[in-house]
């Protein structure tokens, strides 16, 4: 999740490039923040906790230095286990994403050898190894790069690492599982954890692959097989994305921002994504078995499109969390085909399931939005969102997409793609109309009436189920409103015990054969004396307030979306919280 920003060239201005990447970065971790750079005869270095926001450095000139935005996955918040993290003679820093698994036995070796260990995180533990194994590494032009990939390989887990040496004035990278990307330019070479972070600097890159080790000077970028220790060719490419100004333009935060782009978006995803849409559907249809995985809004999504693909297309396709998608690997084969979503295509989870079912033969297509990821260059079949960058940790924009693209695939498997692209241009349109005017001013009067309150539940059946779900996340994650949500046909089983007079529950109800059984589910609240949201074309008695959306079929649930994601933003600044970057949370999960 941590993001990584390096720099080793001609210009003397490191410190400044690496806070400038970092900020770039801080979505995917923001408890702590620290660079470090080569400066005279030690390391000089500079940790702060909480956000980098507007941070500048004071840190001398430096041609070679590093950077780190933290989520912290071992030690607590504190300055101390802030990264970079040094070795004992301050000669060595180092910068992490992962988790190494023996911690515990690495720790008992290294201080039985002497060393003294300050932090409370295993990246400190990495410094350390590295400095014992640069004692026992004879002299060489590559003896920091044999010395990291000899600790990398002491490690146990899935990790990425960047190590400065003072002494050489080189950087050295190792990485498996998390991300890394180098970028070149006419001064010299960056390293960071997302080529989003590179693309002012440079559109020319190279992904690092796992099991593939670094080693950056001033004068040249070579890259290593860790396992044979021999050189490999480094492959070069021009990054797709586009820059974009960091900036919220006339909104006060990015996520009202992004979910503001949704319109346009909606309006001009069909035409983009037509060729992919049609491959998908055609593979969808040929294959033996399909499963559709994700975690968080795109595991969501695609459960929407289990639902969608059977009322549409008649064609089975079953969603898995990414993460417990090992109990479906025996019935994955070489005509099977896993189709992964993924905001950033680095989700570790998301990974980890398509290595294991690319090992068994199976065939798989990636949704995502960052073209390059490590997701886009594993599978067969790419479709990119087009979203464009998502600096809001939660999804909005991107989970609106990936709907969308879920609905052109169900109806393109029945011949009727042409129908979903009319869909989406209405759904376009009356979401233009839901961000502004008296619908808007509807959902903020009504975010004001459960502010103060504790739980949430939403109901909805069929596609509506995965919407309580994302509806019910959108809400807990950025407002911190417990909110849970469930298929109304299990309302009786067990969660109507916590409904009490004034519980806030919202009714996902769609125009379609699922409407009475999400009616009655709300009903049964209401005669609990529960306050009932409902989220759906037309008014009811049932509804204590009524958050009208467009009827457009199955396609309804892209707007439906859009409510909780308002609601969601409103709670979190009426209860005076951060919406682009709630607690705990990050972008990119690179961790498992």
């Amino acid at each position: 999740m941590c993001g990584i920003f390096g720099y080793v060239g001609e210009r003397n201005d490191a410190a400044q490039l690496i806070v400038r990447g970092l900020k770039l970065l801080e979505y995917r971790g923001y408890d702590s923040w620290g660079v470090a750079v080569g400066a005279g005869m030690r390391i000089a270095v500079e940790r702060h906790v909480g956000r980098i926001g507007t941070a500048d450095t004071s840190l001398p000139d430096s041609q070679i230095g590093l950077g780190h935005t933290r989520w912290a996955t071992q030690g607590g918040i504190t300055t101390e286990n802030a990264h970079p993290q040094l070795d004992c003679g301050a000669q060595l820093a180092l910068v992490h994403n992962g988790i190494v698994a023996n911690e515990d036995e690495l720790r008992v070796a290294l201080a039985r050898a002497g060393h003294c260990i300050r932090s409370q995180t295993d990246t400190e533990l990495i410094a350390h190894l590295i400095e014992d194994l640069l004692e026992q590494t004879p002299e060489g032009p590559e003896r920091l790069l044999r010395a990291t990939i000899a600790a990398f390989g002491k490690l146990r887990g899935l990790n990425a690492i960047v190590v400065l040496d003072l002494r050489s004035g080189e950087l050295a990278a190792a990485k498996n599982g998390s991300p890394l990307v180098l970028g070149f330019d006419a001064t010299g070479h960056f390293i960071a954890s997302d080529p989003a972070a590179l693309i002012e600097h440079t559109r020319q890159v190279a992904f690092v692959n796992d099991g593939e080790a670094l080693l950056l000077h001033r004068g040249a970028a070579r890259l290593f097989d860790m396992a044979s220790g021999e050189e490999l060719q480094l492959e070069s490419t021009t990054s797709e994305w586009q820059p974009e100004p960091d900036t919220r333009g006339d909104h006060p935060d990015f996520m009202s921002k992004e979910t503001s782009e949704q319109p346009e978006l909606l309006r001009t995803l069909a035409e983009r994504t037509r060729g992919g849409v049609l491959e998908l559907a055609g593979r969808i249809e040929q294959a033996d078995e399909v499963f559709m995985i994700g975690c968080g809004s795109a595991l969501h999504a695609a459960i929407a499109a289990q639902h969608l693909f059977a009322k549409v297309a008649r064609r089975r396709v079953t969603a898995a969390s990414a993460s417990e998608f090992q109990c479906l690997l025996p019935f994955v084969g070489k005509r099977s085909l896993v189709v992964a979503l993924s905001q950033s295509g680095e989700t570790m989870d998301v990974l980890d399931a398509v290595k294991k079912a690319r090992a068994q033969g199976a065939q798989i297509a990636a949704v995502t939005n960052v073209r390059g990821s490590t997701l886009w260059r594993h599978a067969d079949l790419r479709i990119g969102l087009g979203a464009g960058p998502e600096r809001c940790v939660l999804a909005t924009k991107s989970l609106t997409a990936k709907l969308a693209l879920v609905v052109l695939a169900a109806y393109a498997a029945k011949g009727e793609l042409e129908t979903a692209e009319a869909l989406l241009q209405r759904a376009a349109a009356d979401v233009a109309d839901m961000l502004q005017g008296e619908r808007r001013g509807h959902i903020h009067a009504i975010a004001r009436e459960l502010a103060a309150k504790e739980h949430l539940y939403v109901l909805g059946r069929g596609p509506s189920y995965a919407l309580a779900l994302e509806t019910a996340l959108k809400i807990k994650e950025v407002s911190y409103l417990h909110a849970e949500g469930f298929a109304s046909g299990d309302l009786k089983h067990g969660v109507i015990a916590l409904i009490e007079p004034g519980t806030p529950c919202i009714a996902l109800v769609s125009e379609d054969d699922t409407k009475e059984d999400v009616l009655a589910g709300a009903l049964q609240v209401k005669a609990r004396g529960a306050t009932v949201i409902g989220i759906a074309p037309k008014a009811h008695p049932a509804f204590d307030y009524h958050i009208p959306v467009a009827d457009l079929d199955l396609a309804t649930l892209v707007v439906s979306a859009v409510p909780a994601q308002l609601l969601g933003y409103d709670l979190a600044c009426l209860r005076g919280h951060d919406p682009d970057m709630p607690r705990n949370l990050a972008k990119s999960v690179t961790v498992k």
